[in-house]
């Protein structure tokens, strides 16, 4: 059983992304699609997940964005950038949480 829960604990972390995209693209509101990558900042920075993987969608969304406006459609590559540049910042505010807990994790064991 336990085995089958952390498998379902790995694949949370992609849902949670599909979620964000799946907010950004379904949702008028700007504020709630904000308030959803906000709590998945959260949930990546309490759990502990890797947020490169933020910064690499972000990667992924860019790329669909190119070809989006190489394929003409410029109102839905400016969006897909748009979403793009908020994984980008709640991976890079990841990443400096990640940093600065480490970075205390590793004065604790030097004062030890």
């Amino acid at each position: 059983m336990w085995r089958g829960l952390r498998s379902l604990e790995y694949f949370v972390r992609f849902v949670l992304i599909v979620v964000c995209v799946a907010a950004a693209r379904f949702l008028e509101s700007d504020l709630v699609v904000f308030y959803v990558f906000l709590a998945t900042l959260v949930v990546y920075v309490v759990r502990g997940y890797d947020c490169r993987l933020l910064v690499g969608s972000f990667m992924v969304l860019l790329v669909f964005a190119a070809v989006f406006l190489a394929s003409g459609n410029e109102f839905l590559a400016n969006k897909v950038a748009v979403w793009a540049y908020y994984f980008l910042v709640i991976g890079v505010v990841g990443l400096v949480v990640e940093y600065v807990r480490e970075s205390r994790r590793g004065q604790v064991r030097e004062a030890e």
